[in-house]
């Protein structure tokens, strides 16, 4: 395995005497070469355990392995330091040293690290090749602080991958970016890491980025991950609440099981827009009189004209509309039934001028919990 957690937990002693638990039992393990993401808002461990894999900090408990190593693990009181893990880290702040150029930036490392280069061709070939992968072989030898922040950032990339590390960790690296800059670095930061075929965990607060950029995504909340998997499965199918609001504005519907269906699997469920119809999921099974939550995703609601399609199975609703926001790509309705909001995506070209639309939202499209 590229890097496995096993009940992991980090305290620290808090202002009345007792322990604050920070990471509390974290548990998951992802494979050689895959781009792992920790997710979450502020305060909910996420760099806390970047930290301890890289042996930044030391755990309270439980084991960590990287590529098959244990580089800690409570029961047998292992610490391996952080020069001996194998591991290169890329900071929100770059970290760069100013007073160097960029070629002595990404040489440092392999000058003066655990598994320092001796030889003088091969750390310039090293270095030259880190700096060929992140497109800054024309500015080896400018100074690095006269560099772009994005080139900057590109220089701190080039500086870790140089070292050939078994994990690459990444701590909220493009939050000081631009919008355009900071998505351009998404592509490119994914693409350099894919191509080195290394595992690489990247945290950060932002959805968007998350999902573009990860081939698994654990979302973290208050030490705990709530939710691991890809990025699909994050995204169309959260687990509960919390996953839900998270990944975007979903919109959450309470309903409750009037009928259920076992020939066609489809559910019927009674909510304050109406009755709902939904499609029983392998592994969720309901039964009349339960409450759930069911996921409406902006995309999935579609404006209805003339209020049918026809004659296939639809939920059709109709929603007073309220406000809406233009995106450029996309338009944003918004709409309140009876205290609860209801947000629809649509393409930014249609016009929508009614008080009240219809809309209608496929079951199988329909997630619950």
């Amino acid at each position: 395995m590229g890097l496995s957690i096993a009940s992991l937990t980090k305290s620290y002693p808090n202002t009345i005497g007792g322990r604050y638990l920070a990471l509390n039992d974290i548990n998951f393990e992802v494979g050689t070469g895959t781009f792992l993401t920790l997710l979450g808002p502020s305060g909910c461990g996420k760099s806390t355990l970047l930290n301890l894999i890289a042996g930044l900090d030391r755990p309270s408990g439980g084991a960590i392995s990287i590529n098959g190593r244990t580089v800690y693990d409570a029961a047998r009181n292992l610490f391996v330091p952080p020069a001996e893990r194998n591991i290169a880290m890329v900071f929100q702040s770059y970290a760069i040293w100013p007073h160097m150029t960029v070629r002595e930036n990404v040489e440092f490392p392999l000058r003066y690290g655990a598994n320092r280069v001796r030889d003088r061709a091969q750390l310039t070939a090293q270095a030259a090749e880190a700096l060929e992968k992140v497109r800054l072989s024309e500015f080896a030898d400018r100074p690095a602080p006269l560099l772009s922040g994005g080139q900057q950032q590109r220089v701190s990339l080039a500086r870790a991958l140089a070292q050939k590390p078994s994990i690459l960790l990444l701590d909220e690296p493009l939050s000081n970016l631009d919008a355009s800059l900071r998505e351009e670095m998404q592509k490119e930061i994914r693409s350099i890491v894919s191509g080195e075929g290394m595992t690489a965990v990247y945290v950060t607060h932002d959805q968007k980025e998350a999902l573009s950029m990860s081939d698994v995504v654990a979302v973290m909340r208050e030490g705990k991950v709530e939710q691991i998997g890809t990025p699909q499965e994050i995204y169309f199918h959260p687990r509960n609440r919390f996953v839900a609001e998270f990944l975007g504005s979903s919109n959450l519907v309470e309903a409750k099981v009037e009928h259920v269906d076992s020939a066609t699997g489809r559910i019927l469920t009674d909510t304050i827009l109406g009755k709902i119809c939904i499609e029983r999921k392998a592994g969720r099974p309901v039964s009349p009189g339960q409450d759930l939550t069911l996921v409406l995703k902006q995309e999935d609601l579609r404006i209805i004209n003339g209020g049918s399609t026809n004659g296939a199975p639809i939920n059709l609703l109709a929603l007073p509309v309220t406000k809406k926001a233009f995106y450029g790509s996309r338009m944003e309705i918004m709409c309140m039934k009876d205290g609860l909001s209801i947000s629809i995506y649509t393409n930014a070209r249609d016009a929508v001028d009614a008080d009240t639309i219809t809309v209608s939202c496929a079951p199988d499209t329909i997630h619950y919990f």
